[in-house]
């Protein structure tokens, strides 16, 4: 869509919410500090005249999100004592100028691209309100980072003998590469930046760290500028942080979030020099800010992997990313998904030879047993005297288990990243016959189950099991919801193991979690065995044998969001 239609339609929206303000929502109430009044004083003054260099009403597109504007409110009137104003009919605030008459000034920052608007009316000491001037901005995206590094665009960085570009990036993400730093003096990159540290300015870089430590720097200037991990003096662990030095000689400093070995983090680092604020965002969620904040100036070179005295990054980084803006919180959220990957996906809708095909990928389902794909499509609708057909969970057919020995398998494993994983299906139990514990999905390791998806009969209630380790003995982590057989004896069930996180969680038919449970201090790890359909597989053979159906079976390396777990629920297959 061209930037002059979406002009059109944006001022459209915005006048159909025009409409429905209330006459006078500003508000009438004079200041308190008016005093008398001329008895003649009829008139209301006249409306404001809004004006902005940098965001101009003038139908054209703007920069942009996270760059601050002026705009000067003024009015024809003599005896206007103060101005109130609202953006997209939010909250009204109120602005006095110098002397009566006089101009206002007002600074502004968007942290959204599209259509908004400015509305402001003036109020005299005679307490008349003028009509109502409504300001359009047409704001862009916001600019592209003056800085960026990756081993892909090296920027004409310089590296240290201690580094090598040849490492995997963060799955789930569009880095396929990252830079290798041995932790060493030569473990380094220097990258040149026009970057000046007295005025707003934002930071990121995805990192990962080897060996976790409270002294480990992944970018720094000599100025003391510094994003990387420190020690919490109250725990004595390592904690994220973002330092920014200041005008005084000291530096402001935030942290938040605990490093773990082997697993990505995305960090961004926010100096706001309107707000005096410095800000860090940990994948994605602030976890804190300082404010009353004046950065001292500063240029020069950032140094990646180290800040020149002693604090070495030991571990993988990658695109650095340097702005001359705030990078607001939508945009740090943004920066920091990673998306699920696919690992397999059974519609198991059809059977040759005793397997049921992958979808887009992965090995076949091997049927094993009695299991079969089941297909019933009988039509009552003219014969009142049949027996009604069972028909599949989902589309033309499901796997059918008889709960005595039936199962599928298949070598395609879910294989966790850092990031955790994720598997959905749907099943059918027949509550009737529902006496014993069965399986939907289960995957095996050398000695235990990574997890077990099923239904504890004791209990009537879905249940996820994950162990922490491939031993026997293994401690876990259990999560389960009530099997609500009033309303269906289908259900779609959804597994997530978020281990940015340190959540599991657990959904049944969709919409939120049904349960939820704490997974702190565990690491997802990658199972050898082949993803089981229907039963738990133990060093002792099969148990829990389901019998019921199941359709529709995903896996995924990376965590699934509610949304898509949702389109999943509904036969969604292009996740």
């Amino acid at each position: 869509m061209s930037r002059a239609r979406q002009h059109v339609l944006g001022r459209a929206a915005v006048s159909g919410v025009l409409a429905a303000l209330v006459a006078g929502a500003m508000g009438v109430m004079a200041p308190a500090a008016v005093a008398a009044v001329a008895a003649d004083d009829v008139d209301p003054p006249s409306a404001p005249v809004v004006s902005s260099a940098e965001y101009p009403d003038d139908g054209d597109w703007h920069d942009g999100v996270g760059r601050y504007g002026t705009f000067v409110i003024d009015s024809a009137s003599d005896d206007v004592v103060s101005y109130r104003y609202s953006w997209l009919g939010a909250a009204t605030k109120t602005l006095v100028p110098a002397e009566p008459g006089g101009p206002v000034s007002l600074r502004w920052m968007p942290e959204r691209e599209g259509v908004t608007y400015l509305q402001v009316q003036a109020l005299d000491a005679a307490g008349h309100l003028s009509a109502r001037t409504t300001y359009y901005v047409e704001v862009r995206e916001g600019r592209p980072a003056v800085t960026h590094w990756d081993p892909q665009q090296p920027s004409g960085a310089v590296a240290g003998t201690g580094t090598t570009l040849d490492a995997s990036g963060p799955s789930g993400t569009q880095l396929a590469s990252a830079a290798a730093l041995d932790g060493t003096d030569e473990g380094y990159l220097s990258l040149d930046t026009a970057l000046d540290t007295s005025d707003t300015f934002s930071l990121d870089a995805w990192v990962r760290p080897d060996t976790p430590t409270g002294d480990a720097t992944a970018v720094s200037r000599s100025s003391g500028l510094a994003l990387g991990a420190v020690t919490d003096p109250a725990s004595g662990a390592p904690v994220w942080s973002f330092t920014v030095p200041t005008r005084d000689g000291g530096t402001a400093q935030v942290t938040g979030g605990a490093p773990e070995a082997g697993e990505w983090a995305h960090l961004a680092g926010v100096y706001d020099a309107e707000q005096q604020s410095v800000r860090l965002y940990v994948n994605g969620t602030s976890v804190g800010t300082a404010e009353n904040v004046q950065a001292a100036g500063g240029t020069g070179a950032l140094r990646l992997g180290a800040d020149g005295n002693g604090g070495h990054w030991h571990g993988l980084l990658t695109d650095v990313n340097v702005w001359d803006r705030v990078l607001v919180a939508k945009e740090a959220g943004e920066a920091a998904q990673r998306s699920a990957q696919r690992l397999g996906y059974w519609d198991l809708e059809t059977a040759t030879d005793g397997s049921s095909p992958a979808y887009a990928g992965g090995e076949p389902l091997t049927l094993a047993g009695d299991a079969a794909i089941h297909t019933d499509s009988d039509d009552c609708a003219w014969n009142p005297d049949c027996t009604p057909a069972t028909y599949p969970l989902w589309g033309a057919g499901d796997l059918l288990l008889d709960g005595d020995g039936d199962y599928a398998s298949t070598p395609t494993a879910v294989t966790p990243t850092d990031a955790g994983f994720s598997v959905t299906a749907h099943a059918r139990v027949d509550p009737a016959t529902a006496d014993h514990d069965m399986t939907v999905l289960s995957q095996p390791g050398a000695h235990t189950n990574l997890f077990t998806l099923r239904y504890v009969a004791a209990s009537q209630t879905w249940e996820a099991v994950v162990a922490h380790e491939d031993r026997a003995g293994a401690p876990t982590t259990t999560v389960s919801a009530p099997a609500d057989w009033a309303a269906s004896s289908d259900e779609h069930l959804a597994l997530v193991y978020d281990e940015k996180a340190d959540q599991l969680r657990l959904y049944i038919g969709g919409g939120y979690p049904a349960a939820t449970a704490s997974v702190a201090g565990a690491d997802a790890w990658t199972p050898t065995g082949a993803l089981q359909v229907g039963r738990t597989l133990t060093p002792d053979g099969g148990t829990d044998y389901l019998a019921g159906a199941i359709d529709e079976v995903h896996t995924y390396a990376g965590v699934l969001t509610q949304t898509q777990i949702n389109q999943l629920g509904g036969g969604g297959i292009d996740i």
